[in-house]
């Protein structure tokens, strides 16, 4: 027989990965949702969405009665796919509002931002602005592996993404360990590239 700390881990990493292919199957549902408009916008707003749905943010970030503020910039196909996708939904009880964005507008008020089309000096500055702040910004550039909390990719033609845990927790968002199981690559501090 096997001793009992043995099948605690055991049932432990069982339940671990369950909840990450439930994960998976919840990312699925919604792809398969919208089967008939599976378009690289669609595909990213289901997964922005998903990014938000495990994300947890403090308190005074994302007060009871405020909506959710869903900000895009540089890429209005993505904007209108995210709108289509939240339309009726909740997050966490807080209305979903898509707003489009301007480099040099309100970015502070954001909960989640994606970033996309824009130059590497303008990620560095909007990443400035938002240092500190409880807002989960994603995008599809390369720099997002440093410079932003979530970054999506296409890798043999499937969709995935790395996370930068160091960043989101210098932005007080907690990520799920859910989210943080299906991620490509996650970046934990100097010098961590991996899981």
């Amino acid at each position: 027989m096997m001793p009992a700390p043995a099948m605690l881990r055991i049932a432990s990493i069982r339940g671990w990965r369950c909840r990450a292919a439930v994960l998976a199957a919840s990312l699925l549902c919604v792809l398969s949702a919208h089967a008939q408009d599976v378009t690289e916008p669609s595909l990213k707003a289901a997964f922005i969405y998903n990014f938000a749905k495990f994300t947890e943010w403090p308190a005074d970030g994302l007060p009871v009665t405020a909506p959710f503020n869903a900000c895009v910039l540089g890429d209005p196909a993505i904007g209108d796919a995210l709108e289509r996708s939240v339309k009726g939904r909740l997050l966490s009880g807080h209305l979903i509002s898509v707003l489009r964005v301007q480099i040099d507008g309100p970015l502070r008020t954001c909960h989640l931002l994606y970033v996309s089309g824009v130059s590497t000096m303008q990620i560095t500055a909007i990443a400035t602005t938002v240092r500190g702040v409880p807002v989960l910004t994603i995008g599809d550039s390369d720099d997002f592996s440093r410079l932003g909390v979530a970054h999506i990719f296409v890798e043999s033609g499937k969709m995935r993404f790395n996370l930068n845990l160091e960043l989101a927790k210098r932005s007080r968002l907690t990520l799920s360990s859910k989210l943080l199981a299906l991620a490509a690559h996650v970046h934990d501090g100097p010098g961590t590239a991996g899981r």
